[in-house]
């Protein structure tokens, strides 16, 4: 039979890949081979052993893994409390998650049986005193749950086509190819025999079932091999009736093999795992019947540790001990990951309010026009304190209105900073008005103010300051420039909702102020835009506009009330106005608001006050009497103290699970601004520079404590790897 056995450079996995060779089977071995490959350096040279190095949560990795394979022995996993307490959402992952998409692989591969190695751990505090497969799980430990989850999950896939096996082990002692010593007996023989000492923790008054390695591996072989009529879709205790022991019963035995040692016995009681287990289905069933003792196991790891060479406490032995030296490993140099789950850059905030709300817009027949547009225009002009504001289908689009109303045509100038997103650019571009980019502070990325009135020209007809991340520019200096030149502003404040300045929030400062509800804005509408604006006959010609010219718009040509005739275009307009589901959603949306802007501060000053102690960034400067909107948290790396680019880094950070961005490249670097306009690195000297330096962390309202511990814990972790040693 063609067998994988995952795990198969581990304890058990170790003793039964050599059981199932000896037994005339053909193995491949799926292992990450975290503790090394000595373990099977003997059994690889077999023609029927196949090892493949890989990561069970990352099957995607392997499509031929299950190539021929009609059986899967998956022992796989975060073993032991103390490993899986380390991270608890490490452990469901690989224990649980990974087990299921291993087996739903399996199933779609035409694998028939499944075997799980389980453990006695599921049972933690037992209800009973004396424990069969029928009595109910009480788990109390990290690893414990995540082995009943799996076992639950896997059981509910058993079919006539698949079988699945739950084999839940005593704890596991003896001699092994991969050796362990943080096992109970094995641990105690290991401090017996190198500090003349046995602790008992937790009272020791606990029960705990035995079973070795060996035995262990060859009832896993009988799950493989038997009926599937016998064991399909069946749960078994695997050990022996007479291996539950006490554990300060277990301590005495094995200081009897020792002279001298002493039993510190501590009375505390951190250990609340207590399970005796009946193993008479095992027997029944597959008539097993251990062959190796306690006192047998005992000696031959005694023995083991004759050789004075071997130090048990080495982390080649501990599980634990191996795990803390892999999270601090990069992932790239075979460490694992900080975060267990991807923490992505940004994500919209959406709830159930959002989608009531939105259905009961779809049912009422009015999904462009209707009059929830009106009513989110007039939340968002309270929101920011403006007089008026014009909805519409994307900030790119609100651009372009104030653009084409201020007059502003081909062959004309606008003078705007290049680190902000293409369609700032674009906009521009495409109405054939040339770009003139202005570099930016280095220290808050906006436009530099005091560059501004040297780029003005004959030919400028307007200023586009980008709030960049969310902090506003310097805008009494950029008005004053302005004004004096006779020139319209028009804000570009896709970051800026929530955002102000010396009290005056952004989108009330009069000149016309776009904003974005992109996805991932400070709220969304799915995609959306708002112009805010203090003039009532400029707000009535940009809605004209957005309405494709046309003196009314469709929720007035034919609504309940509306009476039939023509309309006509009196200017040639755009057809960017936002549709009533969109506005359902943004009105949902700005009852919300405020709870986001808070979560969003709140996590932006624990980022803050941590990240400004790593020596290798720095952190963008927030200008006095700003009130900022943290749409973004970008910090700015000094390359010159660390051996990788800022995209490697990035690159590193995304195998730690936490995804980061660029905000932005500059406009001037892009191929097309290059080869069109003629543009050139050293023009813009702070731009470029940042160009190449700043990365964007995750923020979102939905990231937990845990979330930025874990950001700030991968970025620490892998700048210390690429710092220069010199």
């Amino acid at each position: 039979m063609q067998v994988l056995v995952t795990g198969g450079g581990g304890y058990l996995g170790s003793c039964l890949v050599s059981r199932l060779l000896h037994a005339g089977h053909r193995v491949r071995v799926f292992d990450r081979f975290c503790f090394g490959r000595e373990a099977l350096e003997t059994l690889a040279a077999n023609n029927g052993c196949e090892v493949v190095e890989g990561d069970v949560r990352r099957l995607q990795e392997h499509p031929e893994l299950l190539d021929g394979v009609e059986a899967i022995m998956h022992l796989a996993s975060l073993s032991n409390d103390p490993s899986c307490d380390l991270d608890a959402d490490t452990a469901m992952d690989v224990n649980v998650e990974s087990t299921i998409e291993l087996a739903q692989r399996a199933v779609r591969a035409g694998v028939g049986r499944f075997v799980l190695a389980s453990s006695c751990s599921v049972y933690g505090l037992g209800v009973f005193e004396l424990l069969d497969e029928e009595s109910p799980a009480n788990p109390v430990s990290t690893f414990g749950k995540s082995k009943l989850a799996a076992e639950t999950a896997l059981r509910a896939m058993a079919s006539p086509h698949f079988t699945p096996v739950v084999g839940r082990t005593a704890t596991l002692f003896g001699l092994a190819p991969r050796m362990r010593f943080d096992l109970a007996v094995n641990q105690m023989v290991a401090t017996a025999a190198r500090q003349g000492r046995i602790e008992v923790r937790g009272g020791g008054n606990q029960w705990r079932p035995f079973i070795h390695v060996r035995d262990a591996a060859r009832a896993f072989q009988l799950f493989l091999e038997a009926d599937a009529a016998v064991v399909g879709g069946e749960v078994f205790n695997v050990g022996a009736d007479e291996f539950n022991l006490r554990i300060a019963d277990l301590a005495a035995l094995v200081a009897a093999h020792f002279e001298g040692i002493r039993v510190d016995r501590a009375t505390d009681d951190d250990d609340l795992r207590n399970f005796r287990v009946l193993f008479g289905k095992l027997k029944e069933r597959l008539h097993f019947l251990p062959k190796h003792t306690l006192e047998e196991g005992i000696i031959e790891v005694r023995g083991f540790l004759d050789d004075p060479t071997v130090d048990p406490f080495d982390e080649a032995f501990f599980n634990v001990y191996r795990m803390k030296t892999l999270r601090a490993t990069p992932v790239d140099e075979g460490g694992e990951p900080v975060a267990a789950r991807f923490v992505p850059l940004a994500r919209p905030n959406l709830g159930p309010e959002e989608e009531e709300a939105i259905l009961t817009a779809l049912r009422g027949g009015w999904i462009t026009s209707g009059d929830r547009i009106a009513a989110f225009e007039r939340a968002f002009a309270d929101t920011v304190n403006a007089p008026h504001t014009v909805a519409v289908n994307s900030c790119t689009a609100a651009l372009h209105l104030c653009l084409a109303e201020a007059g502003v045509k081909a062959g004309d100038e606008v003078i705007s900073p290049p680190i902000t997103w293409s369609s700032t650019g674009n906009t521009l571009l495409n109405m054939g008005v040339t770009p003139v980019f202005v570099d930016v502070e280095a220290d808050t990325l906006n436009v530099n103010p005091d560059l501004v009135e040297a780029a003005i020209t004959p030919r400028t007809r307007a200023i586009i300051p980008v709030h960049m991340a969310g902090q506003p520019c310097d805008m009494a200096r950029l008005q004053e420039i302005a004004t004096r030149h006779g020139l319209p502003l028009i804000e570009d404040a896709a970051h800026a909702l929530g955002a102000a300045r010396d009290g005056v929030p952004v989108g009330a400062t009069g000149n016309p102020t776009c904003f974005s509800f992109y996805a991932i804005k400070n709220i969304t509408t799915m995609e959306g835009g708002m112009i805010a604006l203090k003039d009532p006959e400029t707000a009535a010609r940009l809605r004209l506009l957005a309405a494709n010219g046309m003196e009314a718009t469709a929720w007035d040509r034919y609504g309940r009330s509306a009476v039939a005739a023509p309309r006509e275009v009196v200017a040639p307009g755009f057809k960017f106005l936002m549709g009533n589901v969109s506005a359902t959603m943004g009105i949902e949306q700005l009852k919300k608001f405020p709870q986001f802007m808070a979560a969003r501060r709140r996590l932006a000053q624990m980022y803050r006050a941590v990240l400004a102690e790593i020596d290798e960034i720095e952190l963008l400067r927030v200008c006095p009497g700003v009130e900022h909107a943290w749409h973004l948290m970008v910090i700015r790396l000094k390359l010159d103290r660390l051996d990788r680019s800022r995209d490697e880094i990035a690159y590193l950070l995304r195998q730690e699970n936490i995804g980061t961005g660029v905000h932005f490249y500059g406009l001037h670097l892009h191929r097309y601004y290059r080869e069109h306009l003629g543009m050139k690195p050293e023009d813009l000297p702070e731009a470029t520079r940042v160009s190449h330096e700043i990365l964007s962390l995750p923020l979102h309202p939905q990231m937990t404590d845990k979330n930025v511990h874990e950001v700030v814990t991968a970025l620490k972790k892998v700048i210390h790897h690429v710092r220069h040693t010199s």
